[in-house]
């Protein structure tokens, strides 16, 4: 039914005048207040074309989103004022309607590995653009020459004044906890290692805490995820939703069994999030599962929703050119990315640095902090020889300056230079 009236390969239609864009305010305005793509998009009905008559599908919205991409065969004017129309029944104030159709602003990165053809295993790509900063502990010597009482890239977040939030962590900070606490989202959460992404996990978890929502995150704890099959998640939604049950030994049991308990959960007021790190592990098969979980349903209510968090491995699973066959659940997932720091690098450090009751500018001066950003900044080769590449992640950059100090305390420096962080 669902792919009748969406259509199957509908993707838009080629463009070749529109130039790249940055996504709309629009995306993160959903974002904040909770509302689905596919609620806008069935708002949206195309006037001509093989299509006319039905809603813009989801992929065509997405892109609209991501790219301002304008659908050929619908008016502008009435995609905006059915937009708004949607936006404003749901409570969205007028000043931020204002600005849903300006750009986001927001600088994208490419997070895909250097020298990696689409499918081959990162463990076989070349190396010699990757930026490798092994970790290294700040030293009792440094401790002492900066007068500091600790470490502070070392249990630095033990609370939410201690997260430092960009627009781009705020956003998927946002994504997270909507698919918490709203049944029938589908995303994955993508960053490179050190980016940041078992922080917003562990800050959404102590979020529903705080604000006692009344949410089951489902945490399958297989430490193997190529292993993780569709019983181990089973097991894993009675262990967290019925604790007192025991599971069915046949595998049509134990669905029925899982669906029983969502719906029971379901109509106690309970909603359900099933979060699975290190998700670029998954077979391809757990994911064509996952779309079976995500479709279960009582009436018109979604009864899970899903979040994988993986490395940049994760976004090559979810492309539908190279895994065709896994289409049905790529074209339903929506992946938000962790972006590098970059600009904002001397913001996070004062944040690191403040936690611990110490002045950034007694450590560092301005001109090291730029060096940071250049060490950890170059252009790539190959397919990505066009392309500005960062790897200014907060779990890098902890390791550069965590070295950069220990050399300024072995030489006796009074600051970390320039000199000194690209002599590391």
């Amino acid at each position: 039914m669902e792919a009748t009236r969406r259509g199957i390969a509908e993707s838009p239609p080629p463009t070749t005048d529109q130039p790249e864009a940055m996504p709309l305010r629009l995306k993160a305005t959903l974002l904040r207040h909770g509302i689905r793509h596919e609620e806008v998009s069935d708002r949206l009905i195309q006037r001509g074309g093989s299509r006319a008559g039905q809603p813009l599908s989801r992929s065509a919205f997405t892109r609209m989103l991501n790219h301002s991409w304008r659908p050929s065969y619908t008016p502008w004017d009435e995609i905006q004022a059915a937009t708004e129309q949607l936006l404003a029944e749901r409570g969205v104030p007028p000043e931020e309607l204002a600005q849903i159709w300006e750009e986001d602003g927001i600088r994208r990165h490419s997070t895909k590995p250097l020298n990696t053809r689409m499918g081959e295993d990162r463990k076989h790509a070349r190396d010699n653009n990757a930026i490798e900063i092994e970790p290294e502990m700040l030293s009792a010597q440094a401790k002492r020459h900066f007068s500091l009482f600790r470490d502070p890239f070392q249990d630095d977040v033990q609370g939410p004044d201690d997260l430092f939030m960009s627009a781009d962590q705020r956003y998927v900070r946002e994504a997270m906890y909507q698919a918490s606490k709203t049944g029938g989202w589908f995303i994955a959460v993508v960053g490179e290692s050190g980016s940041g992404k078992t922080t917003l996990r562990r800050e959404t978890i102590d979020r529903i805490n705080r604000e006692q929502i009344p949410v089951a995150v489902i945490q399958p704890k297989s430490f193997d995820k190529t292993a993780l099959k569709a019983a181990h998640i089973c097991h894993a939604i009675l262990a967290d939703v019925k604790p007192n049950e025991h599971p069915k030994r046949s595998l049509e049991g134990l669905a029925r069994q899982v669906e029983k308990a969502l719906i029971e959960s379901g109509r106690s007021g309970q909603t359900h999030v099933l979060m699975i790190e290190e998700a670029h592990d998954l077979s391809i098969q757990t994911l064509k599962y996952l779309k079976r979980f995500w479709e279960m349903e009582d009436g018109f209510k979604k009864l899970l929703s899903i979040v994988l968090i993986g490395q940049p491995e994760l976004k090559e699973k979810l492309n539908e050119r190279q895994y065709f066959e896994a289409r049905e659940v790529i074209r339903r997932c929506e992946v938000v990315e962790l972006l590098p720091l970059d600009n904002q690098l001397a913001d996070y450090l004062t944040l690191k640095f403040k936690r611990i009751g110490c002045d950034l500018a007694n450590i560092i001066d301005s001109n090291a902090i730029d060096a940071i950003r250049q060490r950890l900044t170059f252009v790539g080769r190959g397919p990505q020889r066009n392309q500005t590449v960062s790897m200014t992640y907060p779990l890098v950059v902890n390791n550069t300056l965590t070295k950069a100090m220990n050399a300024a305390a072995h030489a006796g420096a009074t600051k970390v230079t320039a000199d000194i962080v690209r002599g590391c």
